[in-house]
């Protein structure tokens, strides 16, 4: 059983995407789905600050971050709960982006998810249960 998801159009080429709820960790309201860039050469999940101020996510930590061209920067971190399909990952940390207005998740998501991203088909499924192997 799974949910497919079509290939975010917005980027050339097409991008792996889910769509997915954020709420705070207290069990609050969820925002309305949004869409996540599947991002497997990031570290973290990154989440625009203006989304988590609006669900009141609470802070944790500062920390370092690097981007792919090597510049570092210092952000905060947020404890949030996210909600993919009927799943909700409980205790996510996210980093706050400042500038970005897309969810990125990181391999701290990723790595807890069953995907299968079907470039031919510019198509991601979210597994719910392993697939049978013959």
């Amino acid at each position: 059983m799974s949910t497919r998801y079509p290939h975010s159009p917005e980027y050339h080429p097409p991008i792996p995407a889910l769509f997915v709820g954020l709420r705070p960790p207290d069990g609050g309201q969820s925002q309305s789905l949004l869409l996540a860039i599947v991002d497997t050469g990031a570290d973290m999940t990154l989440v625009p600050l203006s989304m988590l101020e609006q669900i009141g996510a609470p802070e944790l930590d500062e920390v370092r971050l690097r981007s792919h061209w090597g510049e570092t920067m210092t952000a905060t971190t947020y404890l949030i709960d996210m909600e993919l399909d009927a799943a909700i990952l409980p205790g996510v940390e996210v980093v706050g982006d400042l500038h970005g207005k897309t969810v990125l998740l990181g391999r701290n998501v990723i790595n807890k998810l069953l995907l299968l991203v079907d470039g031919p088909r510019l198509s991601t499924d979210l597994l719910v249960r392993r697939p049978s192997v013959t």
